[in-house]
């Protein structure tokens, strides 16, 4: 009996925990799964500080355990890295091999926001502007958003649009891709419309119209690198806000500029080289900012948060320095870069244009006829390895707040203050996983255009 009992034990234990066996067993197959995942495989040594992706307790969960390793597959820039930086473009076989390596990423991108109808959301206008100066003779490419007017609309709005707000937008996709172009502007645009449908106290126009109705929404498809290194998109996006302001006359109802990614850093420099024109706001959301060197001559990526965040795919740490190879027009050389740490890479060029400079914006607001500076909006990410290139400017921009209001400290009225934003999803993740917190950012937003609209037709800018 005896034997008999103790040799029916053994199945009887397995049967009676089979469940909790089987989870076990399970839990640590995706406990390694995610181990392996959040470690893959790069090409140079990996900081000290990098932290496997699920373990990283301060991202939101969808993109701790799910959405960070599949962001690779859904947008594979990280394909670029095995792409030539620097081509002679003026061999035809070279650029088109370098071509042939670029095109089908920047196509599985560009395939993504056909998923968008812009025609069928907004009044849509596309345009091209001429260079008048330069080796270039392409045009810069636009495209012009407005709320889509129904029939009953067309006879009650003013259509004024030199009065209305005007956006500028540039897109993300580290200098090299169009990334998100149409899908961000879409939900951007369309949320600001939705807050002014909802504004009962929105009276500005002395009409039943929001303020944002006649609003322009205006994106600069800019060259992209490597085929044209800095400063080509910043003088594209200058040029479309120049022409906007100065030859269609719009934005007297309030000039406002919003960047993502690689955008971001634009608004950033775009903003600062067009203080003359009164620019009332710039949304600067997860930027792009290479790190100063100690003596200010070279800039790198490297960073605490580039460091920790070195797994990461939301965007993969090699692709935004092979980014920032070809926007700077750096050659790659194989030694010297094997032995590197990831974000070690330097180059000499400032690739914000001066804009994480106090000085520069001091000088910038003082030779303007600006009664106040713009106001910054900024966005930073948990999980994303270019976080404290964003941290750094806001203390840049702190910084000339403060040197602004030192000259007038008898002035009742304060310098408009930074709106930051810290959010939990890597790299622009928040705009799926955080709807709320992106929506009270817009609405804070929203009431900073509507202020600014209020004060230049009072003035009569």
């Amino acid at each position: 009996k005896e034997a008999s009992s103790s040799g029916s034990s053994s199945p009887s234990f397995f049967r009676r925990n089979f469940f909790s066996i089987t989870a076990l067993l399970f839990a640590i197959l995706i406990g390694l799964l995610c181990k392996s995942l959040s470690t893959h495989n790069l090409d140079r040594p990996i900081p000290i500080e990098a932290v496997p992706l699920w373990q990283t307790s301060e991202l939101h969960w969808v993109v701790r355990y799910f959405v960070g390793y599949l962001f690779g597959k859904l947008f594979p820039v990280g394909q670029l890295v095995k792409c030539p930086i620097t081509v002679d473009w003026t061999n035809v076989q070279e650029a088109d091999e370098a071509k042939s390596c670029y095109n089908p990423v920047r196509a599985i991108l560009e395939k993504a926001d056909e998923f968008v109808d812009l025609n069928a959301l907004f009044d849509v206008q596309v345009m091209d502007i001429e260079r008048s100066v330069g080796g270039d003779n392409s045009p810069v490419h636009m495209t012009l958003l407005k709320k889509k007017a129904s029939s009953d609309a067309a006879t009650t709005k003013n259509n004024d649009d030199s009065k209305a707000p005007l956006i500028l937008y540039m897109h993300g996709g580290g200098f090299t891709v169009r990334g998100g172009k149409g899908a961000l502007a879409a939900q951007i645009f369309g949320s600001l419309h939705q807050i002014g449908e909802k504004d009962e106290d929105d009276d500005v126009n002395d009409s039943a119209n929001s303020f944002m109705d006649d609003a322009v929404w205006a994106m600069v498809d800019y060259r992209l690198a490597p085929e044209h290194q800095y400063p080509s998109a910043t003088e594209d996006c200058l040029l479309a806000l120049n022409h906007l302001v100065n030859d269609m006359n719009l934005g007297r109802g309030g000039i406002h500029i919003y960047g993502v990614s690689a955008g971001a850093t634009l608004a950033m420099e775009v903003t600062l080289k067009s203080m003359d024109m009164n620019i009332d706001s710039f949304y600067v959301d997860e930027p792009k900012v290479p790190l100063p060197s100690k003596d200010g001559t070279t800039w790198s990526l490297d960073s605490g948060s580039l460091r920790r965040y070195s797994y990461s795919r939301m965007p993969p740490v090699d692709w935004l320095e092979w980014s920032l190879k070809a926007y700077t027009g750096m050659e790659t050389n194989y030694e010297v870069e094997s032995t590197l740490p990831y974000g070690m890479i330097t180059t000499d060029v400032d690739i914000t244009g001066g804009s994480i400079d106090a000085a520069n914006w001091k000088r910038s607001f003082d030779e303007s006829n600006a009664t106040q500076l713009p106001r910054l909006f900024l966005v930073t990410a948990n999980g994303d390895p270019l976080k404290d290139g964003g941290v750094y400017f806001k203390h840049i921009y702190e910084e000339v707040i403060k040197q602004v209001e030192a000259e007038t400290p008898n002035s009742t009225e304060r310098q408009p203050q930074i709106k930051y934003v810290e959010t939990t999803s890597g790299h622009t993740g928040h705009y799926i996983f955080e709807l709320p917190l992106f929506e009270d950012t817009m609405k804070e937003w929203y009431a900073e255009m509507k202020r600014s609209h209020i004060r230049k037709l009072n003035i009569g800018l």
